[in-house]
């Protein structure tokens, strides 16, 4: 767990128990960061094949994924995913690991959470041997790419992505693992 988390919030290791909240969530996080962007529609159709009790289950199954959850007040505010995925060819550091997802509700935006949460995923990389971390996000989100380079993170490529019927060439970007 994190050492600095704002309030009374916890961070901790998502379980079984969790997904419907999970699901909850990752939706309402997508739709609230994504709404003013992109066509409802193409969200709908994204967060109900993505954010499945399927799919969150699959990820609390999968030894190379880690499924972290921030838990205020019995509410989850926001989860962290990491992967032991392959990483595109663009991330050159040794012992990769990808920050699959990062989501906060809107109110927890700006709390001091999300570095507590990029703590936790540095604190977890390291116990995984990791040393570089490495993520996709999509180029419109100028928050979460700011976020990001306030974390060291650079663009050191682009990664296609489909979405709504388009494939986007998002950037990759990539930053040591830190001691934290």
């Amino acid at each position: 767990m994190s050492a600095a988390v704002p309030g009374n919030t916890v961070i901790r290791a998502a379980r079984p128990e969790d997904i419907d909240a999970l699901i909850e969530l990752a939706a309402t996080t997508f739709h609230d960061t994504y709404c003013t962007m992109d066509d409802p529609a193409d969200i709908a159709i994204y967060v109900t094949t993505n954010f499945t009790r399927r799919v969150f289950a699959d990820i609390l199954a999968d030894a190379s994924m880690t499924l972290s959850v921030a838990e205020s007040g019995g509410r989850l505010v926001g989860y962290l995913q990491t992967s032991r995925s392959p990483p595109p060819p663009c991330v050159s550091g040794p012992a990769p690991i990808e920050l699959a997802r990062l989501y906060l509700r809107q109110e927890a935006i700006g709390t001091g959470l999300g570095a507590a949460l990029m703590r936790e995923m540095h604190a977890q990389a390291r116990g995984q041997g990791c040393e570089t971390s490495w993520l996709v996000v999509y180029r419109r989100n100028d928050k979460a790419r700011d976020f990001y380079r306030r974390w060291d993170f650079a663009e050191v490529g682009v990664k296609d992505f489909q979405f709504g019927g388009k494939v986007y060439s998002d950037p990759v970007m990539s930053a040591p693992v830190r001691e934290v």
